[in-house]
């Protein structure tokens, strides 16, 4: 049982510093060279399938790291049961859950249930899934939307590099701790 508990957090670990790695890599290295890009429209074909590609890894990488470190806290006996665990899991909510948020009030706004200055920033930041405010009346991929938009997820990657980086810290330190 020790083995299941071990192997649980090492998984929700190096799961938790994966997370940590992508969002800081997209927020430091990809983006900007998409940013370089002379014509809006390569930049916003390529921003979207980056962004795609993202939330499908990050939601794998996130589900796994918080079911991992949840298994590990149910399985420990109650004298094993470290806070931490809870903690590194509450930091992979609250930077996955900032994404599910910003699909909650996209789909509200869609439906006309929301229309406040928030959730139309969110639209403009990468976070809303259609691309009704990236592309003008003519078909053609507006630049100046494109690279608000890009530079309001870099900021929003960055962010949620630094919630999971804490997570991840956290993890690490008690895993020490723990000797596991």
């Amino acid at each position: 049982m020790s083995r299941t508990i071990s192997i649980s957090k090492f998984v929700g670990t190096i799961s938790l510093g994966l997370l940590t790695g992508l969002s800081y890599t997209l927020s430091t290295t990809t983006v900007p060279p998409l940013l370089a890009l002379p014509s809006a429209t390569p930049a916003h074909s390529t921003f979207r399938h980056l962004r795609t590609l993202t939330q499908r890894h990050q939601l794998v990488l996130s589900t796994l790291s918080a079911s991992s470190l949840v298994m590990a806290y149910i399985l420990s006996p109650s004298r094993a049961r470290h806070p931490y665990l809870l903690w590194a899991t509450l930091a992979t909510a609250v930077g996955w859950g900032s994404e599910a948020y910003a699909k909650v009030i996209g789909k509200a706004e869609q439906k006309g249930v929301v229309n406040d200055k928030r959730s139309k920033n969110m639209r403009k930041e990468g976070s809303w899934t259609e691309d009704e405010e990236w592309v003008n009346e003519e078909g053609n991929v507006n630049g100046e939307v494109v690279r608000e938009g890009m530079e309001g997820w870099r900021v929003k990657q960055g962010i949620k590099a630094g919630i999971w980086g804490v997570g991840w810290f956290m993890a690490v330190v008690g895993m020490w701790g723990d000797g596991a």
